[in-house]
């Protein structure tokens, strides 16, 4: 900690070291500097590690060597340090393994959650988060903050494999300044392809050199990001304040799943699309409106209905596919890194999510996502504010608002990563769980953030994936509001 503090005010010119080519980390990879995210992956199936190591190898050295670079913080700025050659002395990854060579299911270990699949229709519910899975995630020897990544010659990727006769853990860890969960998912279908016999010369990859924010180098012309606030010194300490309050109030931070079935969603979006024709509306929605709307609607439906207090909701939102890029286009081929601004709807009175129906909610949404994406000039002029500002702090909301952040990883489809191309033979003697018919699919995603700082993540969340059963979403709140929403019977805590 105290090299990177002094590097900051050093005088002196660092060389980069020998053998590398060298890529600073852009103003959009800032905005998560400290957090450090291992993409987990449940597979229901018995995979083998050695396999896994080799063909992923492959695809860093091949078509992602910027996956097996190292972070560095040289003259005051992060940069990516991406070896000429891989080798012993420069190894693209960290993989390590464990075999249990046993069935995973034991009374000593948490069930992996999984969606109802019978005849009744179940509700949505809440579900506590078995953190007992993060060891067979990450090994005791991953950096759990940036400044373990910052050691000279770390590999950004850590990879760990826990093999069960009939469960195979994959936990793909990186710091989050070099990875989205995009770019990530980028990587791992590169390598499910490669895995299941796709020739290495038709699976895209990412040159060595791309840098495509350059093209939003220069002044920009906005004070701020639309919908984020640049607060002066006495706002800023307002809102700080009454952040640690809030905090000191409700101090136990818990991370809980919500599970949403497929029944649901479809029935409820159906509903609200027969709502809108009734009304001669020509307007529609998404289930992913939907989910949220929802969503906001269940939290906040324990607020007082004379509570007025302004909520503003961030989506974070891919910028690989708008049209944004050289040319107006979106970009033509893969790129691993940050590349995401946020969507950020009007705010709402905290009484709307009681008096306003589903529908008008998700409209509210729709109505938000389609005039972002109806303005690649006010896109651009958002990057470009980031590019011109690298570090500069804005907020989600003034004082006296409340802020909610939702992400949304359904477009990086990790259900529909087949890993059947690692299928290991089950040790002999051990019931076998699956069969060859059958591809080894992802089952569960179970994310792990962690940070050399204490970061306050409540206030947070959003989807991890989905299936033909549901969908899954990972939520943060503090225990006292967790058990407002309890109180408030608008879901089911198992």
């Amino acid at each position: 900690m105290l090299a990177r503090f002094l590097s900051l005010f050093s005088t002196s010119t660092a060389p980069p070291p020998d053998g590398v080519r060298t890529i600073p980390c852009t103003a959009m990879d800032l905005g998560m500097v400290d957090l450090i995210l291992t993409m987990g992956l449940v597979i229901d199936a018995r995979l083998d590690a050695k396999k896994l190591q080799e063909t992923l190898s492959t695809v860093v050295e091949r078509k992602f060597p910027r996956a097996g670079g190292r972070l560095s913080l040289r003259n005051g700025v992060y940069e990516l340090q991406v070896p000429d050659s891989f080798g012993p002395a420069a190894p693209p990854m960290v993989f390590t393994t464990e075999d249990y060579a046993e069935s995973y299911k034991s009374d000593k270990r948490p069930e992996i959650p999984t969606h109802p699949t019978g005849a009744l229709p179940s509700p949505p519910a809440i579900i506590a988060r078995p953190a007992e899975l993060d060891v067979y995630l990450r090994s005791v020897t991953c950096p759990r903050s940036l400044e373990g990544f910052l050691t000279p010659n770390m590999p950004l990727l850590h990879v760990h494999v826990a093999v069960f006769d009939n469960l195979t853990f994959i936990g793909v860890t990186s710091p989050h300044i070099a990875f989205d969960a995009l770019g990530t998912a980028t990587l791992l279908s590169a390598w499910t392809r490669l895995l299941n016999g796709e020739e290495l010369d038709t699976i895209p990859g990412m040159d060595r050199d791309a840098e495509p924010f350059k093209t939003f180098a220069g002044s920009s012309s906005i004070s701020a990001k639309r919908g984020w606030f640049n607060l002066g010194l006495f706002n800023r300490l307002s809102f700080i304040a009454r952040f640690v309050l809030h905090i000191i109030q409700d101090s136990s931070e818990v991370p809980y799943l919500v599970r949403v079935p497929k029944t649901f969603l479809d029935g409820t979006k159906q509903n609200i699309m027969d709502e809108l024709n009734r009304e001669g509306s020509n307007e529609w929605v998404g289930s992913s409106d939907v989910l949220m709307a929802w969503w906001f609607k269940t939290l906040y439906t324990h607020r007082k209905h004379d509570d007025t207090t302004p909520i503003h909701i961030h989506f974070p939102v891919d910028l690989r596919n708008k049209p944004i890029w050289a040319d107006g286009a979106p970009l033509t081929s893969p790129y691993i890194h940050n590349a995401v601004s946020k969507i950020s709807l009007p705010p709402i009175p905290a009484n709307a999510f009681q008096t306003e129906s589903l529908a008008a909610l998700a409209l509210r949404v729709r109505r938000a996502v389609n005039a972002y994406t109806a303005d690649p000039a006010a896109i651009r002029a958002d990057v470009q504010w980031h590019c011109a500002h690298p570090g500069m702090t804005l907020f989600p909301c003034p004082p006296g608002a409340e802020y909610n952040v939702q992400t949304n990883w359904r477009a990086a489809c990790f259900a529909g990563l087949d890993f059947s191309g690692a299928r290991a033979a089950s040790p002999p003697g051990a019931a076998a769980a699956d069969t060859l018919e059958r591809a080894a699919r992802v089952v569960f995603v179970h994310p792990i953030v962690t940070s050399g700082k204490n970061i306050p993540m409540r206030g947070t969340g959003g989807v991890l994936m989905d299936d033909e059963h549901g969908v899954w979403m990972s939520q943060y709140r503090g225990a006292k509001d967790w058990e407002r929403v309890r109180q408030s019977g608008s879901l089911v805590f198992l």
